[in-house]
């Protein structure tokens, strides 16, 4: 018995050391994707969703961009009007929920009928995130293993913009401090998804990076006015009015896989049964803890890529709005984790990490409230083997460039 117990540790271990568990979990995420695909009808999928579920909002908003009609893109019952007109009479209930600077992202789409638009959606977004994974990491596996992860998986089955986010915030963070203007641009961009840069000011702080700041300041603000230009100021107004209006009604009374969809300590409150203003309260203390240890990861003298790990993952923690379509972040935060800590738990933390994005549905659908635990505790792991790091010469970056201050 003893050594057929020494015999399975031993296996165990090989098959970390070989990323084997990583690698499986991932291949199971996509060929989850198969059935969803060879189940569809044409252009809806098996449940009578759009095929590629969310890319239906961003596809009518890209073919009403170029008309008069496009102030209707902020207004949710005359934009599921137009889903109705321009996709599926049928079509249930969907609305956009970004600000104006998120129609340049769309527009390319009115060139597009449906399924082409959804195929060049899809590739688009694996091809911005290949170069930004091959930023972030420095070695082969990592860059594959962080496309292929099942947060990838699920961004495109739901047919998101997670890829592009996650290569401004993976391209923008590994370029922080040997090229801190290039730095800023990207990570200002994430400006038409606010709440996944929720945690960068604190890294600016904490690390003085002024020119970091400055250069996101400008790319945001150039945003914002192109934006105005190119939409209206009606197109905020709108924007302010009755699509904030409808994300509040969303978040304090929305249902189903809305809420099981979510990883914050916020929707977890709600899913546990608490009403909107105990569920909110409840993620006050998860984001202080998420600013706490970007905080003293960033005073540390670790490395840029363990620091920019801990802030990918904390991110998850303090924003009380993110899906699990959003997490190629903390997905990189897992892998970085899997890298450099051999503890048996942490293997597991990291796993559970991995696919998070897939299994945290149908557990959240039965009231288990994982995301908010598995995250929180990637994070605090992380922080603790940054603080730990010793003084770092100057070669720390993630490029291995010369680390500059500026």
């Amino acid at each position: 018995m003893k050594a057929f117990t020494s015999g399975v540790v031993r296996l165990a271990r090989r098959l970390i050391q070989w990323d084997v568990l990583l690698w499986e979990l991932s291949a199971v995420s996509w060929f989850l994707l198969l059935p969803y695909i060879l189940t569809a009808h044409g252009h809806l999928d098996w449940t009578r969703h759009a095929l590629g579920r969310d890319f239906v909002n961003y596809w009518t908003a890209g073919h009403l961009v170029f008309t008069p009609h496009r102030l209707d893109i902020f207004t949710p019952d005359l934009f599921l009007n137009w889903e109705h007109r321009l996709f599926d009479p049928l079509l249930p209930f969907h609305f956009w929920s970004y600000p104006p600077p998120a129609l340049f992202l769309v527009a390319p789409l009115a060139l597009f009928p449906y399924i082409p638009g959804l195929i060049a959606w899809t590739m688009a977004g694996i091809t911005t995130l290949i170069p930004a994974a091959r930023t972030y990491f420095t070695t082969t596996p990592d860059k594959m293993l962080l496309v292929a992860a099942p947060a990838v998986a699920v961004n495109i089955g739901l047919g998101q913009n997670g890829a592009f986010t996650a290569a401004l915030m993976l391209a923008g963070l590994a370029l922080w401090k040997d090229r801190p203007r290039w730095s800023g641009v990207l990570l200002g961009l994430l400006i038409f998804k606010p709440q996944i840069a929720i945690l960068l000011p604190v890294a600016v702080l904490a690390e003085k990076r002024w020119g970091v700041m400055i250069a996101a300041g400008i790319a945001a603000t150039v945003l914002l006015l192109l934006s105005t230009f190119a939409f209206g100021i009606d197109a905020w107004k709108a924007f302010l009015g009755p699509t904030l209006t409808m994300q509040q009604a969303m978040l304090s009374r929305g249902r189903g896989p809305f809420e099981w969809m979510m990883t914050s300590a916020f929707m977890a409150g709600r899913v546990l049964g608490l009403r909107a203003d105990w569920a909110m309260a409840a993620q006050v203390p998860f984001s202080l803890l998420a600013v706490w240890l970007v905080w003293r990861a960033y005073r540390s003298d670790a490395d840029n890529m363990l620091k920019a790990a801990v802030l990918m993952t904390a991110t998850f923690v303090a924003s009380p709005q993110a899906f699990n379509y959003d997490l190629i972040p903390a997905a990189a935060g897992a892998l970085v984790l899997w890298r450099r800590d051999n503890n048996g738990f942490v293997k597991g933390l990291c796993l559970a990490l991995w696919a998070l994005p897939v299994f945290m549905v149908a557990a959240q659908a039965f009231h288990i409230v994982v995301a908010p635990v598995i995250l929180t505790l990637t994070a605090c792991r992380l922080t603790q083997l940054a603080a730990a790091s010793p003084s770092l010469p100057a070669r720390s970056s993630i490029t291995g460039e010369v680390a500059s201050n500026t």
